[in-house]
């Protein structure tokens, strides 16, 4: 999830770390400060006893470098993070910033284990919404979908995910984000269900479709890298026209221009059940086994391979 700037005097007083810099960049005095491919996290942990701060600090990494590897670089040459404690053992909400800065909110169970955040998607989803400028709120459905989408992809290509998984959550979750009777295009209908899994949806066809018109070379990955080194990501405002045509050059098509004029204002339902058969993907990923031999099982099997250093 991302917020935009509006936010009273008060809270910004309250969150936004504009302080004096320090030597590494970072406001304040961080807890932690991290170098990841050239890139400085500062890292506020609200209890930074030995143990805990080792935790988090190989969560943070780890994220990190997923997301790096994803997009060729970390997404943001300076980002805060603020881990906030919380009750249990699980990982809350997250709220990506741009408030004098970019800075990431994450609430952390004080009870979290390695393992819980090993299995942690929050963090990266919060980190992928820096690699894309702010295109505005009606837009919202392209930031969060691409967060949905891009962190099963990137944490399965880093190997910090079960691909079964992530092809059963998108087969489970995916027919949500298909328009409901009444309801427009992208654009128009900004519910949770649209804006999340409705722009996870569009991310799925437009990657489906840049590969098989450039014979399974590319994908969505090498449009979305490209738009991170034009755009400067979160940090800067652009026009969703602008962005999608930076992706669109970046592959040779125009999937992406092509896919977002037919769904900004009008609803499309494509047929899931057969998009999934041709992509191989069974009912149930995570007990049935993949058609190897379905027409677009390479395409299937591309998305989720590990990048090429």
């Amino acid at each position: 999830m991302h917020m935009t700037s509006i936010v009273s005097l008060g809270l910004l007083l309250a969150i936004a770390p504009r302080i004096h810099a320090n030597a590494a960049g970072c406001p304040d005095h961080p807890v932690e400060t991290l170098q990841i491919r050239g890139s400085t996290l500062c890292l506020f942990i609200e209890d930074p006893t030995p143990s805990r701060r080792q935790l988090l600090r190989t969560w943070v990494e780890r994220s990190a470098n997923i997301v790096a590897d994803y997009y060729g670089r970390f997404p943001a040459p300076l980002a805060v993070l603020r881990l906030d404690g919380m009750d249990g053992d699980g990982v809350g909400g997250g709220r990506t910033m741009n408030e004098s800065g970019l800075v990431i909110h994450v609430s952390v169970g004080r009870d979290a284990t390695p393992q819980v955040l090993s299995n942690d998607w929050v963090l990266v989803h919060e980190m992928v919404h820096l690699a894309l400028p702010e295109v505005g709120r009606r837009h919202n459905w392209l930031a969060e979908g691409l967060a949905v989408y891009v962190e099963g992809i990137a944490r399965a290509q880093y190997g910090n995910r079960a691909i079964a998984d992530v092809w059963a959550e998108d087969r489970h979750s995916m027919p949500m984000g298909l328009p409901r009777e009444g309801e427009g295009g992208m654009d128009q209908t900004q519910t949770w269900a649209r804006t999340y899994w409705g722009g996870a949806l569009y991310c799925l066809q437009a990657e489906i479709a840049i590969r098989e018109q450039t014979d399974n070379r590319v994908g969505l990955q090498a449009a979305l890298q490209a738009i991170l080194a034009e755009t400067g990501g979160y940090g800067f405002e652009r026009d969703i026209d602008e962005v999608l045509r930076i992706g669109d050059a970046a592959t040779g098509t125009r999937v992406l221009e092509e896919l977002y004029q037919q769904t900004k204002t009008a609803p499309l339902t494509p047929d899931l059940e057969l998009l999934w058969s041709r992509l191989g993907v069974p009912r149930d990923p995570k007990t049935q086994p993949f058609d190897d031999h379905a027409p677009l099982a390479a395409i299937r099997i591309a998305i989720t391979a590990k990048r090429k250093s």
